[in-house]
């Protein structure tokens, strides 16, 4: 029995030895191996437990289940299965982060994968866990690029040789030109104001997170660094509606993009777009925001692991999802077997839809072999047989592809890049036909009916053969003469002013894309037969039908008040057969509203940095049904001019950073630009001012070098270290900070001095004057030069409050000489702030200035000229962004109203009067536009910073001291007996003003008989405006001894007051001597009581001279006897 059990203890030892066996790439190995100790090495980690999601996919297709469905079904378990089985290693993950032995981590659901960025002994340890079934280096993917390059002008008169190749225009001619589709490339990014692109972008109209994501760069806009991504998306969609230029498949399609194949173009960035493109939105219940397809034209360059269980997890998920996923085979032909990791992964037939080129003008010209010569050819090395084996799946035109390229124009490129995308608009031309089919199952269309070149039959240089969309568009439905059913159900919904709802439901049609296109139409009587329907003015059915038995709904603005409308519809399938024309449904508008608004203006007095908020109401007060329709804007904005009145603008220098200008080892020396002490406005607004100005920021140093976070994870731009030409980030700045308008939240440090929104692709140890649409744009430029941090120096960033702080210290320049130390402060309210500590360095061969994105406006202080000095302060600012409101537009049925609030900021803006006009745009016909004039005054508040009262025998002396004042007439000073609710008015004290000052204030309240008082100040402005402070609470008591105090004044002519306290009731004689004791007179000789008393004498019959007073006073306890000498000069 013992024996037994030992044995099976050791079958269990072996069993988890093999079972914890975990499968390293040979180059996460060799890395290891080089790594030194404290090296950060960015690991793939691939679960164990992965979610079998072909068996998943099968199950599906089984069901056939609707593309709604098996997206959710799909997302939803690889996320279960992520959630589930990554705590324990993310936990382990987050202790190592802690001890600083991770640098960074993210964790992705699509392939139940993590990427940490570890130090060698946790790559060690993840190694031997048992949850863990593979490992890579998170490797740098590179693109296809194109072998060759010719740059074009603008075509719109012709027709693209490729479009014509794939019988892309037989399908325009159909009406099918991708309308209502999403295509999508993972690439280096689309530049989106390229007018083939712009308005092709999905962002146009939903949140930019859900159609454009830049994994490392976090930019919010697209944009290309450089010329592929906007070329393969330009050969997918492309067209300007400016000037008809088509250099698109599937023109009338929208894109959203990944640029993940730029500086530094890790695998887990591609990995993140891929998951971010099953789920743009974060909702899985949706598939209105999902591409159709991605297209991809990059590869993996390792040699090793190519069939890698990361990638084949990634992209199988992708497809189980319904999307497609094509691949340009590569540009490394013509040798065999020449096709690199991913695209050889061989799943399925069209798992991983690998595209050759071939040569689109050779083809024409009637060779049956126009394969491109640098075209890689298969077979996979990821084994199987037959059409498993074989690479590449298809093949498209790809040789002097004309397209967009970075900037507005166009260029013939040439690649299996260029061929990729045909295929992916063509997958998109077919979506709008059949929208019900998964990618897998279009990508398999143009797979069948491909058109056979070269060798017969399927072979590794073409695949099936070149694709033919409309073969593929044939082999999916067969035309017929059968029209769609007739819609009976057309109602009229939701009524209002000047709108009313259409709603029908879908109707059914034999082909298989159902219903393609609506033809609705309104006139002002019933539409019952063609003749009155064709009559009947038509309108426009925005978007694509839904499929049959789904509801429809139509929105019909722009009608008229109190108005019947009647409305038909018919509709179409894809072989242009119409339906009979649907019901006639009649609906009436609304009345016309009456807007109100209350108040009709606004003021505001507001102090420095306050918030304060109130409100406009706005209300149909009409009597009759009706909606009232608003729309609200903040225009005319004015505010306190600065002392500025002269812009000065230097001329940009037509310069690109980077380039031959300047040599890295023998700088030219080039004369520059400096402007003093202020300057702008730019286009946008901004103006600078610096310390030596009055009116300038003052010059505060906040040294964060000891409690700031050191940058240390610098990225190279080039192949130079990274901390002599790279950058750092992003950093979150910890609240949203408005650049050129705006809206930024992270931040990237260059090592060249200065601070970018995005990173940069390329050197910029050349300086360049601003603005200027060379790379580097939208930047803050403290001191932009050729630095390095190789040797001496580091840089920390710090957030403290609403500022974010970065500062250089001892930096050095290029040539390792002298010693920076700066400071740059980004604060919430949009203003930058720039300190310069000790610039012990040659200081004219920097630019100092911002810029904003595309180049064209910015505010430059200094390019290569002597301006920089230390202890100066730099501010740049723009128009104060005072007022906001939190309701833009809406809707407001009778007898309601609608309170619009509005937020008046006062920050540290100028002081003095602001002003703007609330714009009310309504649906109201008496009163189409009404404006609501806004004030703020930012006055200099009455600061109060001391009250204090003082006690003298019976007086009480009270003292204030303010900081500054406004509109300030003056105070009152009330005194109240305790106990008692009434206040006096004591005295009145005049006010300064307006002062920015300190002043000093002081009042005596005599006479008081013996008690406990409260004082405060009534303080009153010139317009009345009355403020109180707090009260201060005093005690007069009863004097505890006999005194004679001295005369007051003294010397005197010809009178003068004597004071004297009694403790008790006494007899009391006052008598006045001359300096020889001769009695002159008696001013007190009677019974006086308790308390402080005073007498006056008047010596105007008297001589010049020093005269005596003495007082004796008889009391109970004692006799008080003292005499003191007061001089008389005339």
């Amino acid at each position: 029995m013992r024996q037994l059990l030992i044995s099976l203890f050791f079958i269990s030892i072996f069993s988890s030895a093999i079972l914890a066996q975990v499968e390293v790439s040979s180059r996460l190995q060799e890395a290891l191996n080089n790594a030194n100790p404290n090296d950060y090495i960015r690991t793939l980690v691939l679960l164990r437990d992965q979610v079998d999601i072909n068996a998943l996919d099968e199950k599906l297709y089984s069901e056939n289940a609707s593309l709604k469905h098996r997206a959710f079904e799909v997302i939803t378990a690889l996320q279960k299965k992520a959630e589930t089985t990554q705590a324990n290693i993310l936990s382990y993950i987050q202790d190592k982060y802690s001890e600083g032995n991770v640098f960074s981590y993210k964790s992705f659901w699509i392939s139940n994968l993590i990427m940490v960025e570890g130090k060698p002994s946790v790559i060690n340890e993840i190694m031997n866990r048992m949850d863990v079934v593979q490992m890579d280096l998170d490797a740098l993917l590179q693109i296809d690029y194109p072998v060759e390059r010719t740059d074009q002008f603008d075509n719109p008169e012709s027709l693209e040789p490729g479009i014509k190749i794939i019988n892309a225009d037989k399908l325009w001619a159909l009406g099918i030109t991708g309308a209502g589709r999403i295509v999508m490339n993972i690439d280096t990014g689309v530049q989106l104001s390229h007018p083939a692109l712009q308005f092709k972008w999905r962002g146009n109209h939903v949140p930019h997170n859900q159609a454009w994501i830049d994994p490392q760069g976090g930019t919010t806009t697209p944009n290309d660094c450089d010329i592929h991504g906007s070329h393969t998306m330009g050969t997918m969609t492309g067209w300007s509606p400016t000037t008809g230029d088509t250099v698109g498949v599937a023109p009338d399609a929208e894109w959203i993009a990944a640029k993940t194949i730029c500086t530094s173009p890790h695998t887990s960035y591609s990995i993140q777009a891929f998951q971010w493109a099953m789920d743009p939105d974060g909702n899985p219940g949706t598939i209105s925001d999902m591409p159709d397809v991605i297209s991809n034209s990059w590869y993996d360059p390792d040699v090793t692991n190519e069939c890698s269980g990361i990638y084949k997890t990634t992209l199988d998920a992708v497809e189980a999802a319904g999307i497609a996923v094509v691949f340009s085979a590569g540009n490394n032909g013509p040798g065999s077997q020449t096709i690199t990791k991913p695209k050889n992964i061989n799943t399925d037939e069209v798992n991983v839809f690998c595209v050759g080129a071939i040569d689109g003008a050779a083809y024409i010209g009637g060779n049956t072999n126009p394969i491109a010569s640098f075209s890689s050819r298969g077979p996979s090395t990821c084994g199987g047989t037959g059409s498993l084996l074989i690479k590449p799946e298809v093949s498209a035109p790809g040789v002097s592809v004309r397209s967009c390229n970075s900037s507005s124009g166009y260029s013939l490129l040439s690649g299996t890049s260029m061929a990729s995308p045909h295929v992916a608009g063509a997958i998109a031309l077919l979506k709008q036909f059949v929208p019900n089919l998964t990618g897998k199952q279009i990508k398999l269309a143009l797979y069948n009916t491909a058109k056979d070149l070269g060798t017969a039959g399927e072979d590794n240089t073409y695949g099936k053969g070149l694709i033919d969309v409309f073969a593929a568009f044939l082999s999916l439905g067969i035309p017929d003469t059968t029209s769609p059913t007739q819609i009976g159900d057309l109602v009229i919904i939701n009524p209002t002013s000047n709108s009313l709802t259409l709603q029908w439901t879908a109707p059914s049609d034999s082909s298989p894309s159902g219903v393609v296109g609506y033809d609705v139409r309104w006139a002002l009587t019933p539409i019952t037969d063609t003749i009155a329907f064709n009559n009947a003015t038509p309108l426009t059915f925005e978007g694509l039908p839904d499929t049959a038995g789904a509801i429809e709904s139509m929105l019909v603005e722009g009608l008229d008040f109190n108005t019947l409308y009647y409305f038909a519809i018919r509709s179409k399938d894809v072989w242009g057969n119409w339906s009979d024309i649907s019901n006639s449904a009649g609906g009436n508008t609304l009345f016309a509203p009456q807007i109100n608004a209350n108040p009709t203006s606004l003021s505001k007095v507001l102090a420095p940095n306050q918030v304060v908020v109130d409100t406009v109401v706005l209300s149909n007060i009409s009597s009759n049904p009706s909606t009232l329709d608003y729309s609200i804007s903040l225009e005319n904005n004015t505010f306190p001019s600065s002392s500025l009145n002269l812009k000065v603008i230097p001329l940009a220098r037509e310069t690109e950073s980077g380039t031959d200008i300047s040599n890295k080892d023998n700088p030219k020396d080039i004369g520059g630009i400096t402007i003093d002490g202020q300057g702008g406005p730019d286009i946008f607004g901004y103006k600078w001012i610096d310390s030596n100005e009055p009116g300038g920021p003052a010059y505060v140093w906040n040294d964060i070098s000891g409690t700031g976070t050191a940058v240390t994870n610098w990225i190279a731009t080039g192949t130079f270290d990274p901390k002599d030409e790279g950058y750092a980030g992003p950093f979150n700045l910890g609240f949203n900070f408005k650049f050129y308008g705006v809206v930024k939240n992270q931040i990237y440090i260059s090592s060249n001095g200065l601070l970018m929104f995005n990173t940069v692709s390329q050197n910029i140890y050349t300086n360049a004057s601003i603005p200027s649409a060379s790379i580097p744009n939208e930047i803050i430029c403290p001191f932009w030069d050729d630095l390095d941090g190789r040797t001496q120096g580091t840089v920390h960033y710090k957030q403290e409050g609403t500022n974010f702080i970065v500062q250089f210290t001892n930096w050095q320049k290029y040539s390792g000489t002298g010693s920076l130390t700066f400071q740059i402060v980004l604060s919430a309210n949009g203003k930058i702030l720039i300190y310069y500590n000790n610039m012990n360095a040659t200081l004219t061969s920097a630019t100092v200035g911002i810029e904003n994105a595309a180049g064209n406006d910015g505010l430059q202080v200094a390019y290569n000229s002597a301006y920089v000095q230390n202890n100066l302060a730099l501010q740049f600012a723009s128009e104060p962004d005072w007022l906001s409101n939190n309701n833009s537009s809406g809707r407001i049925y009778n007898g309601n109203s609608v309170a619009v609030e509005l937020t008046f900021r006062s920050e540290d803006y100028p002081f003095g009067n602001y002003s703007m006009d609330m714009v009310v745009t309504s649906n109201d016909p008496a009163n189409s536009s009404i404006i609501i004039p806004v004030t703020m005054e930012l006055a200099i508040p009455v600061e109060l910073t001391s009250l204090t009262a003082d006690v003298v025998r019976n007086q009480v002396s009270i003292k204030w001291i303010t900081a500054t004042e406004t509109n300030n007439s003056g105070f009152t000073i009330q005194r109240s007996i305790k106990g008692t609710d009434s206040w006096n008015d004591a005295g009145f004290v005049q006010g300064k003003g307006t002062s920015t000052e300190i002043s000093y204030y002081q009042f005596a309240d005599k006479n008081l008989i013996p008690g406990k008082y409260l004082y405060r100040l009534k303080q009153i402005d010139y317009d009345g405006t009355i403020n109180y402070t707090n009260s201060i609470e005093v005690e007069v008591s009863n004097p505890k001894e006999y005194a004679l105090y001295q005369n007051y004044p003294n010397p005197f002519n010809p009178s003068t007051v004597i004071e004297y306290s009694l403790p008790e009731n006494a007899d009391v004689t006052i008598s006045i001597y001359s300096s020889l004791g001769e009695l002159i007179t008696t001013l007190v000789n009677n019974a006086v009581e308790a308390g402080y008393q005073k007498v006056s004498f008047d010596a105007s019959q008297l001589p010049t001279g020093t005269y005596l007073y003495q007082i004796k006073a008889v009391g109970q306890s004692k006799t008080f006897i003292e005499t003191k000498k007061m001089l008389l000069i005339k």
